[in-house]
């Protein structure tokens, strides 16, 4: 039936170029959480932005789609988004930057990069601006773009908080869970995914710390691509590497989840696609994700008991800078001259009560913790005291006790 539900999702929720979304309707300005009204939309320019996401039926594209389009297209009647459906390679990347530049965006917010120097080269070369609006690169990738105007920047947790979100999730299962064979699922580390490479290293470091020496470097086992077994005493682990939303690597995963005899699956990214063999095996599950329903139903029926997760507003900062930029305020939303770097950490449950009580803030489309207010007083087409300085401090004010303290003012 799980399995059905996504299906079903995945066919209400198409990303497509040709969707652009068409204007709201009166009812739903009327119902805005903000008092936009419809002559102050009419004088402006329609702008589109292109949405490059990795996976259709990932819950945290899904997350990211619903306050974009359930709330900022409702906020901002002059926004219009286009979204690809799923981008797997550079190849795919690359054909959906073209074709929504022949769709007249004016910018990109991408959650997944292959190549981001190319990515950049071509948005420059169409006049489009780009900005990866969650997510974390390498120095190297991040020098060789930082300097170019249509680069706006990088917002994401950063390779520090990454390798500290895999690092305390190992040391959580190994210290209160205190099982006798983990598998960690890498995802997308041997290919060049830095948030899993990092939170990978991170989580394998945290093993070795605690049970010796794992036979292999630990980078080398972070980037492996093929499944290693390690025994360290009485504990086994195996690192298990791929998208399982593949169908070649969902097999392969099934396979051995129901061959083992695992305690607990760690997982540096979203295995819904797997909920019905983990349910099946009796695999417990800690997972770098988002704050979903489905980990809501998962956390609820026991199947998950740790969520290092992402909120579906985070990307409300990244909206607001491209938003400048696409209204002719880039050059007053830089760093120094330079594309910024702005930090978003997690937040973390351990329970479905400490789950739930963060549910409704981490999803909500009319409360939430990057509202209308917050967006609005960093951008200059709407504030003119909107600064840089305010966008950085807003962007990095992402915890929950701060978004909190926002919603409560």
């Amino acid at each position: 039936m799980r399995r059905l539900f996504f299906i079903l999702l995945t066919a209400a929720l198409l990303f497509c170029l040709g969707g652009c979304g068409g204007s709201p309707s009166q009812s739903d300005r009327m119902n805005s959480p903000a008092d936009v009204q419809e002559e102050e939309s009419a004088q402006k320019d329609i702008h589109k932005i292109g949405v490059a996401v990795y996976d259709v039926r990932d819950d945290e594209v899904i997350a990211f789609r619903e306050y974009l389009t359930g709330y900022i297209e409702k906020c901002f009647p002059e926004v219009r988004f286009c979204y690809s459906y799923a981008i797997r390679s550079e190849t795919d990347e690359m054909r959906f930057l073209e074709d929504a530049c022949g769709e007249g965006v004016e910018g990109i917010l991408s959650f997944i990069t292959y190549d981001l120097p190319e990515e950049v080269a071509y948005c420059r070369s169409q006049g489009i601006y780009y900005v990866l609006a969650s997510g974390t690169v390498t120095e190297d990738d991040y020098e060789s773009v930082a300097d170019d105007p249509y680069f706006l920047g990088v917002i994401g947790p950063g390779n520090r908080i990454e390798h500290e979100a895999g690092a305390e999730m190992a040391d959580y299962f190994i210290h209160e869970k205190k099982g006798k064979s983990y598998i960690l699922f890498t995802g997308g580390a041997s290919i060049g995914n830095e948030m899993h490479h990092a939170r990978s290293v991170g989580a394998l470091e945290v093993f070795e710390k605690e049970f010796g020496a794992l036979g292999q470097d630990v980078e080398e086992l972070a980037l492996t691509e093929e499944t290693v077994k390690l025994s360290l005493g009485d504990v086994d682990l195996t690192i298990f590497p791929g998208y399982t939303t593949r169908e070649n690597v969902e097999k392969q995963a099934t396979k051995e989840l129901e061959s083992g005899s695992y305690d607990y699956a760690l997982s540096m990214f979203s295995m819904y696609s797997m909920v019905d063999v983990l349910q099946k095996v009796g695999v417990k599950q800690g997972v770098i994700d988002c704050y979903s329903i489905t980990n809501k139903e998962l956390f609820a029926d026991g199947t998950l008991c740790y969520v290092a997760g992402k909120f579906s507003s985070t990307i409300g900062p990244a909206f607001a800078a491209m938003y400048n930029a696409v209204t002719g305020y880039g050059k007053e939303f830089r760093e120094d001259g330079r594309a910024f770097r702005m930090t978003q950490g997690y937040w973390i449950s351990k329970s479905k009560e400490e789950y739930n009580e963060q549910y409704a803030l981490a999803t909500g489309i009319y409360v939430n913790a990057y509202n209308y207010e917050d967006l609005r007083s960093v951008m200059k087409a709407y504030d003119e005291t909107a600064s840089f300085e305010k966008l950085k401090a807003l962007t990095e004010a992402y915890t929950r006790q701060e978004a909190q303290e926002r919603r409560n003012q």
